[in-house]
């Protein structure tokens, strides 16, 4: 593989990340009872009091599956780090009223190595994607990519802080 298309393939998932959040963001405030939209950046929302959501991420890191699976305790770790910038735009202008950090990871779970039937994390590939299969069935919920978990939890955070700052803003 190349550096060319490693790059294009990092920019490919970056991409779909944001998106992912963005509208996870705006469905889950919405929801909430505060109306959200994504937009893409540089678009000039409607309306003459909003808040401009504005992010960026740190680190996006996929990860090693297999490591995760069959060692686990951090091992093949997959990390999501943002910096959200928070925005009031009126009609006098737009000004910062709160930035904050996320970081979500997919933790230190056990791995089917030491999950699984003794010699597991010897048998290779096989071995471990037969536990994998088994270890979703028996309740470790299961994401189609592995920046799935990270955009819940990243969506999580942020929904929770801009939550807070309406509650305390008394909207």
């Amino acid at each position: 593989m190349t550096d060319e298309n490693e790059t294009a393939e990092q920019a490919q998932v970056a991409h779909e990340t944001s998106q992912n959040i963005c509208i996870q963001v705006a469905a889950d405030l919405t929801q909430k009872g505060i109306a959200a939209t994504c937009l893409q950046r540089g678009a000039r929302p409607s309306g003459n009091n909003v808040l401009i959501l504005d992010g960026q991420f740190i680190d996006i890191s996929e990860g090693n599956k297999l490591r995760r699976m069959v060692i686990g305790l951090g091992a093949g770790a997959s990390k999501l780090e943002t910096v959200v910038e928070v925005l009031q735009r009126t009609d006098e202008g737009s000004r910062e009223v709160m930035d904050f950090s996320t970081t979500a990871d997919s933790g230190y779970m056990p791995g089917a190595g030491i999950t699984g039937p003794a010699g597991a994390a010897a048998g290779g590939a096989t071995a471990a994607a037969s536990l994998g299969v088994n270890l979703a069935a028996g309740g470790v919920k299961n994401y189609t990519s592995s920046t799935g978990y990270l955009v819940d939890k990243t969506t999580d955070q942020i929904v929770e802080l801009i939550v807070s700052y309406y509650n305390r803003q008394g909207w």
